[in-house]
């Protein structure tokens, strides 16, 4: 009892001290315990749990402010949440409304006024009401055939529907950038397709900074700064469905630059077997995303499908069997069966902190969506050496290029070779298309070349007597009404997979430069991004123009 009404006596002190702003966060948090104590309720700290939005949207961001309370676990019929006063009569409210909702007694945890907010800060994008986004009509929905019927669309729309139109446009062409570039007397308009930027129009500078204020407007940026660059997202809903977009404004010589990144909400991920990996490769990613520890890396520049790739890896494992966590900075697609959690470095939620958070909620596999710093690939290293399989990105060349810049981060050898267990490197390459391509023969000198090239690729994989048949063509581009006079329609993947060998855990814990790593790699049956792209362009899959644009700076 004496205990008790010590913890209340200390309770009531440091109520005094946040009242009158003298607090700190290990002070915080230290309250919240007491208030755990006298009601005798368990305390959590939130600032660093990997909340994931299926759990934060059980109760609206607009319910857990006013009750002080979130959802921040849900799994099955296991629903915890955590309350700043679990006795305030808002914070009933909203725990007779989950009651309700999930058919389920959620279990009351204690939480600090710090622990809410950064669980509100990590609540996801809203999605727009009427009020603040209009769902494009009919009459705007783009009916357009190539891109110069789109760019006589774009001119007959209304200046302040336009943004809408564009996101429609971009979702239509399967466009993952829509850029607005200031010029001196007009905005050039262009959407990256298939990973090129295509120009579409130029519109006038009153036009763009129409379109300029909209996108502040509804990413919440500040209208009157146009001197720093700003960064915001917004949802907008267009006839196909709803669209999450990541703003960047960057101000130049002429007027504030726009970029949109265009994200199709609760978009599926692709199957492994849609990738565009050969058979050896797809069989050695399959093998190693069975085992139960060890690191699977992907690497490659941005823009390189990285993402994708992760995804389709975890769908290819998940099972009801397994907990698997996801860090993702945005969550890009929606995985079903999975803990999808979203970094957000404004409310000091990194990937660092998010995955020491994460090793704690007992999971089997963890997505770490990229490593970036030394602190980050060493816990994901030792997580990897601990009973986890981790999965990550990371940004290099080529797939032995990754073990030499973790070294050169100041991860040791000893704690890198045992814990890596596969590298795959990758880009992507544009399909040609089909109904306007075009077949030939090279010559004699590029056939040479080639068969150069192809030199120590298994033969089971390439044989080099095909390129003197006389059946042996390549394809080349044209472009039609159906490619957008591109040539090309959709993308694939090339890539660079080793699994890490004896021998190569060898040359690891050496200190063994790329070249070797690279051939004993080809060795053990590797074929590089930029044989793999020619395998493709015997396949008929895609150019050799195409696979030197993507390997060329390699």
């Amino acid at each position: 009892m004496a205990t008790t009404k010590q913890s209340l006596a200390q309770q009531r002190r440091a109520d005094l001290a946040a009242r009158l702003g003298d607090i700190s966060g290990e002070q915080e948090e230290r309250l919240a315990q007491y208030r755990a104590t006298a009601q005798h309720l368990p305390y959590i700290s939130l600032t660093t749990y990997p909340l994931s939005a299926e759990a934060l949207l059980v109760a609206s961001k607009e319910l857990a402010k006013k009750a002080k309370a979130v959802v921040f676990y849900r799994r099955g019929g296991d629903i915890r949440i955590g309350a700043v006063n679990p006795s305030l009569p808002s914070t009933a409210k909203l725990l007779a409304a989950v009651r309700k909702s999930e058919g389920v007694e959620p279990q009351v945890y204690v939480i600090s006024e710090r622990s809410l907010l950064s669980a509100l800060a990590r609540y996801p994008a809203p999605r727009q009401t009427q009020e603040d986004t209009a769902t494009t009509p009919k009459a705007l929905s783009p009916p357009f055939i190539d891109l110069a019927q789109l760019t006589e669309k774009i001119g007959q729309v209304p200046p302040t529907r336009l943004l809408d139109y564009l996101i429609a446009a971009a979702v239509q062409l399967a466009a993952s950038d829509v850029h607005l570039e200031v010029a001196e007397s007009s905005v050039r308009l262009r959407l990256r397709i298939d990973g090129v930027l295509m120009e579409v129009a130029q519109l006038s500078k009153a036009t763009g900074q129409m379109v300029l204020s909209r996108v502040k407007i509804l990413a919440k940026l500040k209208l009157n700064v146009s001197e720093v660059a700003q960064e915001g997202s917004f949802s907008l809903a267009v006839e196909q469905g709803m669209v999450d977009v990541r703003v960047s404004i960057l101000p130049g010589r002429s007027g504030e630059n726009i970029v949109l990144r265009v994200l199709v909400r609760n978009r599926a991920a692709f199957e492994m077997t849609g990738l565009g990996m050969k058979e050896r490769d797809y069989e050695l990613v399959a093998k190693e995303l069975g085992r139960t520890i060890g690191l699977v890396l992907v690497t490659g520049p941005t823009g390189s499908g990285k993402t994708t790739t992760l995804a389709s890896f975890i769908t290819e494992i998940v099972s009801s069997e397994l907990k698997i966590i996801t860090l993702e900075d945005p969550i890009e697609y929606h995985l079903t069966g999975v803990q999808q959690t979203q970094i957000n470095r404004d409310a000091g939620y990194t990937y660092t902190q998010a995955l020491k958070a994460a090793l704690r909620q007992d999971p089997d596999i963890i997505m770490v969506g990229e490593i970036r710093e030394i602190e980050t690939a060493e816990t994901a290293l030792h997580a990897a050496l601990t009973g986890h399989l981790v999965l990550s990105s990371f940004h290099t060349n080529d797939a032995a290029g990754a073990i030499i810049r973790l070294r050169d981060m100041g991860v040791k050898p000893y704690v890198l070779a045992p814990a890596i267990n596969l590298v795959v490197a990758q880009r992507l390459v544009r399909k040609v298309c089909k109904n306007c391509a075009e077949s030939y023969r090279p010559d004699k000198h590029f056939i040479e070349e080639l068969r150069d090239a192809m030199a120590g690729v298994d033969r089971d994989i390439f044989e080099a007597d095909s390129l003197t048949d006389k059946k042996f063509s390549l394809l080349k581009a044209k472009g039609c009404q159906q490619c957008l006079k591109t040539g090309y329609q959709g993308r694939t993947g090339l890539f660079e997979v080793f699994a890490v060998t004896d021998k190569l855990e060898e040359l690891i814990l050496k200190g063994a430069s790329a070249e070797a790593i690279i051939d004993e790699a080809r060795r053990s049956g590797m074929t590089t991004l930029l044989q793999d792209g020619y395998l493709k362009a015997l396949d008929q899959i895609t150019t050799i123009e195409e696979v030197l644009r993507s390997t060329i700076a390699d």
